[in-house]
């Protein structure tokens, strides 16, 4: 099977996700291949699951003054902080052999992560048990764990979300370079987060760096998991640019959901899809 692999690409928090939803819609109605994606995000954001509360006014005129963005993914889970870190995008479907069920596809994506960790000389685990966030801030996306996630030295090391469109389905997901529990709970909290909270959250985490002892090349690190990926999934990587199509509708979804308050500053998503004339099915985790 051959998948597209998209060119590394810096952006903001809007366009990030209007380009994952943009290749989802593409590849659901039959004009794109399976398509990978590696991306950063500039300026730093924040990302909130989309049946998250979402950011206080408050803490939104904090992001503000620290120059940190924000937005609601289309995918469910927890709050996100993406900066020192790599986000990968994953979108396939039913033609493609992922049929589901929602965990069964989660799996056979973090088989494919997990080798390309291997390559790095990085042994990590699926999680065999899921873990609760009690005592810890719900919010947070990495302050539990579920079946399908990897850890290393029982420390989570991905943090992914999924949803899922009719026969096709979107996984992104978030690789920590560095972790810091407490710049993400002063990010998230209403108030000051206790040392102990910090302390609790920053031992269930772990970045690149800690896990390998130094800090890696973000290309050596897209070109290990590519190959993991393509290796467990039998697909051979092409690498190709958006469609011309697909830029226009993602440039469509930035401007008129991504960006816009009325998707923002609500919890969940039926009456944002039906004014776009778009269905989702949500598969979530984070």
């Amino acid at each position: 099977m051959t998948g597209r692999l998209l060119p590394w690409t810096m952006g903001n928090a809007a366009w990030n996700m209007a380009v994952d939803e943009a290749v989802l819609i593409s590849y659901s109605m039959g004009k794109s291949p399976p398509t990978l994606r590696f991306y950063g995000w500039a300026p730093p954001a924040l990302s909130f699951g989309c049946f998250q509360d979402p950011p206080s006014v408050q803490k939104r005129a904090v992001y503000r003054e620290k120059g940190i963005d924000w937005v609601k993914r289309p995918s469910g889970g927890r709050a996100v902080f993406h900066h020192d870190e790599l986000t990968y995008s994953f979108v396939t479907g039913a033609r493609d052999g992922f049929h589901g069920p929602v965990l069964a596809d989660y799996q056979r994506i973090a088989h494919g992560l997990k080798k390309g960790f291997s390559l790095l000389g990085l042994q990590v685990e699926l999680a065999e048990t899921p873990t609760s966030s009690s005592r810890l801030p719900s919010s947070a996306c990495f302050a539990s764990r579920s079946w399908y996630e990897l850890t290393c030295g029982g420390r989570k090391l991905v943090g992914s979300a999924q949803v899922r469109r009719a026969h096709a389905l979107l996984q992104h997901g978030s690789i920590p370079f560095t972790f810091d529990a407490g710049v993400l709970l002063n990010l998230l909290e209403e108030s000051s987060p206790s040392p102990a909270a910090i302390a609790k959250l920053q031992q269930r985490i772990i970045g690149l760096q800690e896990a390998l002892g130094f800090y890696p090349e973000r290309q050596t690190v897209i070109s290990a998991l590519q190959q993991g990926l393509g290796d467990e999934l039998g697909i051979e990587w092409q690498e190709m640019p958006l469609t011309a199509e697909e830029v226009e509708l993602a440039q469509r979804l930035a401007r008129e959901k991504y960006a816009h308050p009325a998707w923002n500053e609500t919890r969940g998503v039926r009456s944002w899809e039906n004014r776009l004339n778009l269905t989702e099915m949500e598969g979530e985790s984070g």
